[in-house]
């Protein structure tokens, strides 16, 4: 199977997707979106918290909203990958290209939903106990995910 040389736009959105693969895929297991140190360090995920996978949170409905859409976005952004992928070995590559700018613009628009629900709705607790609760490091590698997934939109040229 030959291997055709895309653009150079092309290699560089394919390099954005892997790498906001690993970000979103360690911002989904990880529990570091929310850390407090209040009464010692703690930290708390989408999924779990430090120690405990218990994360019934009595109002559930936003924080599943942020679950749904966190794999939708881990799995859009690894089919933009696999799209960006294939198009090295193909050579009409119209359609995978609107096909990969596409995925890449579902996973933006998953990420920007995720991140704005779970900031609507921890936002105000943060403000209040800033010191001492603030966001983690999952947080801030879910949105590093979502901009590079524009960045992938914009380069995904055709």
């Amino acid at each position: 199977m030959p291997v055709y040389q895309p653009k150079v736009p092309v290699c560089v959105a394919i390099g954005c997707s892997a790498v906001a693969l690993v970000c979103q895929f360690v911002a989904v297991v990880g529990t570091g979106w929310m850390t407090s140190t209040l009464y010692g360090s703690s930290q708390s995920g989408l999924f779990c918290a430090k120690g405990s996978c218990d994360n019934d949170t009595g109002d559930g409905g936003w924080i599943k909203a942020c679950q749904a859409f966190s794999i939708l976005a881990l799995l859009t952004i690894t089919a933009s990958l696999v799209l960006g992928v294939v198009h090295i070995f193909k050579e009409d590559t119209q359609k995978l290209t609107l096909l990969a700018r596409l995925c890449s613009l579902a996973a933006a628009v998953c990420v920007a939903v995720e991140v704005g629900v779970y900031l609507g709705k921890t936002l105000s607790g943060v403000i209040q106990l800033w010191p001492v609760l603030f966001y983690g490091y999952c947080f801030f590698l879910s949105v590093v995910a979502g901009i590079l997934m524009i960045v992938a939109v914009i380069l995904h040229k055709p």
